[in-house]
């Protein structure tokens, strides 16, 4: 076991320790990542190898990590996901979606579907199958598109949403149901594309009688021509660039920390503190756009703060896993995994067919990997079946972005689902959920009949 006996657990030399050792699992699963060929392959990410290092040096399995260090990481998560909402309604955003007006309403439609199921299939099957019988949570089933849409940074920060509704063990189901969904997602969508390629249903990939794969042609470790990441915004004589951003995201914490309270206080409703945080983000942007300082954010230094957020947030909710929680819910797990992975088939190879014309394939791998793993799964996919992006799909994903982002996959609706449920109970919550997926479902073929009709 690592000594930390020097180290209390409630002081503050202890929060940079622990992050220290969180360093060190990284170091290790960013090395495996650049040299095990399966990890590379497959696009398994440092921060999720590292996550299951420290869980199997954790107390369920070697013991070298101490529990009290495991616990501290799980509620750094939580903590981490602030960081990570509240630059996403920041930056001045040029989106235009005008002459992809249709498709646009379809893959919005597509997403808040995708969304709905993943509450309303686990709903269902818990109402009447696993809390009668299993006696689970109620909660347990809100945690699959925490896992599957959110990936494993939304289901790793809803430590706190949780904790609200006094079930903390359910943010080690989201994310195991992470884990399993970014399986589903990686190999369930090579399968796809690869039976889509004899098929005939890629419009850029043909058959050749090899099998596709998904395979790194790009340097992972740049030594030479490093490509540029992010520029200056404001000079260094006045305030370090990374600084500025930083100052400015803690300005958007901490409004929304007071939007948080006072939602609370005044009128008895409550939104986590990730989600009031983007929306003062938001509002801030709006403030700073009547100003010389709103061209100043510059989103790729935001994401690169949201990304080192996510890599310690990742690994160390992994390695915090309450593994006898997931172990008595394995079952439940097992079968609602099986259920959403046949909707997502239907998903991907019927419903899109309608929706996204002759890039139909395309379009369906991009969103399939998006709702079984995060959007670099399903661009990953994207790039195997469509190796050149000639198709609409990240156009179409860009598109309906503004109008699906903000709600589903880790958004105001993935948030706040478990304390809808807690508040309002499984049957009115399944009931919601279920109509909004059949809405979602059938607004893009209503419309496509509608302009048929007016066509003619």
């Amino acid at each position: 076991m690592i000594p930390t006996t020097e180290v209390s657990s409630g002081t503050q030399d202890a929060l940079l320790f622990y992050l220290a050792m969180l360093s060190i699992l990284l170091v290790i699963g960013t090395i495996l990542r650049l040299k095990v060929p399966f990890l590379k392959k497959y696009y398994i990410p440092a921060s999720l190898v590292a996550g299951f290092i420290g869980l199997l040096c954790g107390k369920y399995f070697l013991g070298i990590i101490p529990a009290h260090i495991t616990s501290a990481w799980s509620n750094l998560s939580g903590r981490l996901i602030v960081i990570v909402f509240a630059p996403m309604l920041m930056g001045k955003k040029k989106r235009s979606a005008k002459q992809f007006a249709r498709k646009t309403f379809n893959a919005t439609c597509y997403a808040y579907l995708g969304c709905f199921a993943q509450y309303a299939i686990p709903l269902i099957l818990a109402a009447v199958v696993f809390i009668p019988l299993l006696k689970v949570n109620p909660l347990f089933a809100t945690t699959f598109e925490e896992g599957w849409a959110g990936g494993h940074g939304t289901a790793s920060g809803m430590l706190a949403v949780f904790e609200e509704v006094g079930w903390a063990e359910g943010q080690s189901i989201a994310v195991t149901n992470a884990t399993v969904g970014l399986v589903a997602g990686i190999f369930g969508g090579v399968t796809l594309i690869n039976i889509g390629v004899r098929k005939g249903w890629t419009r850029f990939l043909k058959a050749n009688g090899t099998t596709v794969g998904i395979e790194n042609k790009e340097e992972e470790l740049y030594t030479e021509n490093r490509p540029v990441d992010t520029t200056l915004s404001i000079s260094g004589q006045v305030i370090d660039n990374y600084a500025f951003h930083a100052m400015l995201l803690g300005v958007a914490i901490f409004l929304g920390y007071l939007m948080n309270r006072a939602l609370k206080i005044y009128l008895n409703f409550s939104l986590s503190w990730f989600v009031t945080a983007m929306f003062a983000g938001g509002l801030l942007q709006l403030v700073l756009n009547k100003t010389k300082w709103g061209d100043a954010v510059d989103m790729r230094v935001m994401s690169r703060i949201q990304g080192i957020s996510l890599e310690f947030l990742i690994a160390g909710a992994v390695a915090s896993l309450n593994v006898s929680v997931v172990i008595d819910y394995a079952l439940p797990i097992l079968i609602t995994s099986v259920a959403l992975f046949a909707f997502m088939l239907f998903f991907a190879l019927v419903y899109a067919r309608g929706a996204f014309g002759d890039t139909w394939f395309e379009n369906a791998m991009m969103m399939y990997g998006t709702y079984t793993g995060v959007a670099a799964t399903g661009i990953l996919l994207l790039k195997v079946c469509d190796p050149e992006a000639k198709s609409d799909a990240l156009d179409m994903y860009a598109a309906r972005a503004p109008f699906s982002s903000w709600a589903t996959g880790g958004g105001v609706i993935t948030s706040m689902a478990p304390i809808w449920v807690a508040q309002y109970g499984i049957t009115r919550m399944t009931i919601l959920f279920t109509v909004g997926a059949v809405v979602a479902a059938l607004l893009p073929v209503l419309t496509r009949t509608w302009y048929s009709i007016k066509q003619k």
